[in-house]
């Protein structure tokens, strides 16, 4: 095993507003590491579900796509972070970074 591929960290994938039994496909650097059905957003949290995900030591692209509505993002995180924050908003799937402390489940 590579020095590299040894040190892994994960982050925290948070599923929030506008899904409505949503198959999710969440990758990192293009590649399938998660996937999951009948996704829906619990209207008194405003979150739908929430996923831990490994990602290399250095830099990486974070994908999620929702195979049944045709909506994908990709967006690059680096240095430590703590979360990323997903959302269906105006027909539009969109990714931010968080702070980690969105988490509620």
């Amino acid at each position: 095993m590579l020095k590299e591929e040894a040190i892994m960290r994960e982050v925290l994938v948070v599923f929030q507003e506008g899904f409505d039994d949503a198959n999710i496909t969440v990758t990192v650097n293009g590649k399938e590491v998660r996937r999951d059905l009948g996704i829906s957003t619990n209207p008194l949290l405003g979150i739908a579900s929430e996923v831990s995900v490994e990602l290399p030591a250095k830099g990486a692209q974070v994908g999620v796509e929702v195979t049944n509505r045709g909506l994908k993002a990709i967006t690059k995180v680096s240095g430590k972070p703590k979360s990323v924050l997903v959302s269906i908003e105006d027909g539009r799937l969109l990714m931010k970074e968080g702070t980690g402390r969105e988490a509620v489940l």
